[in-house]
Formats: C-alpha cells, structure tokens, sequence
C-alpha cells in the first residue's frame, strides 16, 4: 500500500471501513490482512466491509482469514448496506491479536449480504440523472447508469490508456449486474471486453479503439434488448468476441 494512505489511516480514528476486493495492485483482502498488523494504526481494530462484484465462498474464506467483518456483494443498495453495518456493529466480536492471525474472532464466519440475484423492490436504486454517493463515498448507480458509465470510462481510455484501471472499474459494475441477473450474453460481451482492455496496451492505437468500441456496442446494445431477444443477444455477443479476437490476430501479424 502506498505510504500516503498508511498516513491518513494511522491519523484518522475511523471505526468504519469500506474497500472494493478489487484495488489494483494488490486486493483488499492483502491490504486488510496488512493493515490490521500495523501497530501504528490506531484503528486497526475498525470494522472492515470489503465489497467485491465476484462473490463466492472461497472469496469469503479468503476475507474471513485476512480479518475482515464482512464480505458484500455488487451491486448493493444503500439500504442493505447500511443494515449490514449494523448488524456488524450490533454484535462486535472479541479482537484477536496472536502471531497466526489478527482480526476479529473467526470462529463465527464472516457476514456477507448482496450476494444473490433477488433483489426487493423496495432495495432497488433509485434512477436519477447521476448516481448518488453511498456510505463511505461508494456509488450505487442502477444497470442503465452503470452502463452509461462505462461507456464514458470508455471513451476516455480511448483517449488516454492510463485510464485503464477507470474502465476496469465501470466494467465491473456491468458484470456484477450481468451475473445477479444470469445474463449469459451480457456475461460473455463483459469477458471480451475485460479482455480487450487488458489487451489493448499491446496493440497498435487505432485497433484498439475499433475492438473497444465493438464491445462497448454490444453492452449497450445488449442492455437495450429485451431478454426474451434470445438470438439477436447471442449473435451480439459473439460479435464482440469475433472483434476481440480479430485486433488480436492483428498483433500476432
């Protein structure tokens, strides 16, 4: 982690913190397990929500054993995540400081929430002009929004390849949507995509951009049909695969 948020950390007596799984470099279950080890902190016994848009029960474990409270699944509304924090902070548990391990107790799990496809009504986001700003400055924004997001963070990267990591990021809230609701085709056009981006730094600028608008296309369009368009969203899909795969074959050559 760099230096600078070790500072703000070991200055800032917070008893709340929210981190996306995905931090770049490194994940938040290594930068958790870290920080609950530094002795400068005086916070580390803070309770730690990680959020991640790839939940499953070995990325549980994983979090469970880094020290973290709880793991929440994307996409989340704000009121589930604030009833999570709640239940977290209603029944803190015993703070173990031994050699193997630092945390809180681990006997009893860890929390999770977020974590399925169902969503209640009363749960769903709100559709606004720009997404508002959740607990913790984590934004909730709704499938049409995420979607425009990323169409934005596209452009951009277009422009200026260290923009990758904004891309990555707006991709990931397409794709958590993508699984909550088992859309295989937006699922598939989402890959591609994620593949494109990394791909991208490697390839001559304008193939690039010719792949990345391709998927970017598919996404959009993808979230314009209906889910009964059976044929037409597989054949969309797959388009963005065949563009992914062509600018790849133009680096081989």
């Amino acid at each position: 982690m760099r230096r600078w948020r070790w500072i703000s950390l070991e200055g800032f007596n917070a008893n709340i913190i929210l981190t996306t799984f995905e931090l770049g470099k490194q994940d938040a279950a290594t930068w958790t397990r870290a920080f609950r080890r530094n002795r400068r902190a005086t916070n580390r016994k803070a309770a730690v929500f990680i959020l991640s848009g790839s939940f499953s029960r070995s990325l549980a474990e994983t979090c469970r054993h880094a020290g973290a409270n709880a793991l929440i699944g994307k996409p989340i509304s704000n009121k589930a995540l604030l009833e999570t924090i709640k239940k977290v902070l209603a029944a803190p548990r015993e703070f173990i400081d031994a050699e193997g391990y630092v945390g809180p107790c681990r006997r009893a799990g860890i929390v999770t929430a977020g974590t399925t496809g169902r969503r209640r009504k009363a749960d769903k986001p709100v559709e606004t002009p720009a997404a508002a700003p959740a607990a913790g400055g984590m934004p909730t924004l709704t499938f049409e929004q995420a979607v425009g997001a990323l169409a934005a963070a596209t452009a951009q990267f277009k422009m200026d390849p260290s923009a990758a990591a904004t891309c990555e990021a707006a991709l990931r809230f397409v794709q958590a949507y993508a699984v909550a609701g088992k859309d295989q085709p937006m699922m598939r056009a989402c890959a591609a995509f994620a593949q494109q981006i990394t791909a991208s730094k490697s390839l001559p600028a304008d193939v690039a951009r010719v792949a990345l608008d391709a998927c970017v296309d598919a996404v959009k369009e993808l979230a314009r049909l209906k889910a009964d368009d059976v044929a037409k969203r597989e054949e969309i899909a797959e388009n963005a695969r065949q563009a992914v795969a062509k600018a790849g074959m133009q680096k081989a050559a």
